[in-house]
C-alpha cells in the first residue's frame, strides 16, 4: 500500500513506531507515533499520514532512533528531535524536543540512531556519538551519559 501524499522520496528511515521520508526537494516528512515529539511537528500527537517537519530544508540524509529522529543538512549541520532522556539529541540537554534542534557538531555527512544514542559521521572521516552509554555504545571507553557528541576513540 502506498503512503498517501509522498512522491519524490529519495531516502527512508524507521524508528520503533515512527517513519521518516526525505524528499528530493530536501524536506523531511514523518508519520506514526509521536509520544516524545519524534515527528518534529511541534506536537506529541500521533499522525497516521505524513506531515512535513517544519523548518528543515536542504536536508541530505535522515535517520531514526527508537524515539528520536535525525537530519543532516547540506551545510554539514546536524539536527535532532524527539526523546532526549539520555542526551541522544546532542544539544547539551536532557529535554525532549518537539521540533528540530541543532546538534553540537559541524561537518556531519551521515547519522544513525540507536535506542537511546546517536552516531554521526563527519566529513573528515571521524565518528562522533552522543546519548546513553550504559553498554559502551558511545565508544569512548567510559560508561557515562554524553549529552553532546564526543569523538569515538
Amino acid at each position: 500500500m502506498a503512503v498517501s501524499g509522498l512522491t519524490g522520496v529519495v531516502a527512508l528511515a524507521g524508528g520503533l513506531s515512527h517513519s521518516l521520508a526525505l524528499k528530493s526537494d530536501g524536506t523531511v516528512w514523518a508519520w506514526g507515533a509521536n509520544s516524545s515529539g519524534q515527528l518534529g511537528d511541534g506536537t506529541s500527537t500521533g499522525r497516521p499520514l505524513p506531515v512535513q517537519v517544519p523548518g528543515l530544508t536542504g536536508v541530505t540524509a535522515i535517520a531514526a532512533g527508537s524515539w528520536h529522529s535525525l537530519a543532516i543538512k547540506g551545510d554539514g549541520s546536524a539536527w535532532a528531535w524527539g526523546r532526549n532522556l539520555y542526551g541522544q539529541l546532542g544539544d547539551g540537554t536532557f529535554i525532549d524536543r518537539l521540533t528540530p534542534v541543532r546538534m553540537q557538531i559541524t561537518g556531519a555527512t551521515a547519522a544513525t540512531g540507536g535506542a537511546e544514542h546517536s552516531v554521526l559521521l563527519s566529513s573528515d572521516g571521524t565518528v562522533w556519538s552522543t546519548g546513553s552509554n550504559t553498554n559502551s555504545q558511545i565508544g569512548d571507553g567510559i560508561s557515562i551519559l554524553h549529552p553532546t557528541p564526543g569523538l569515538v576513540l
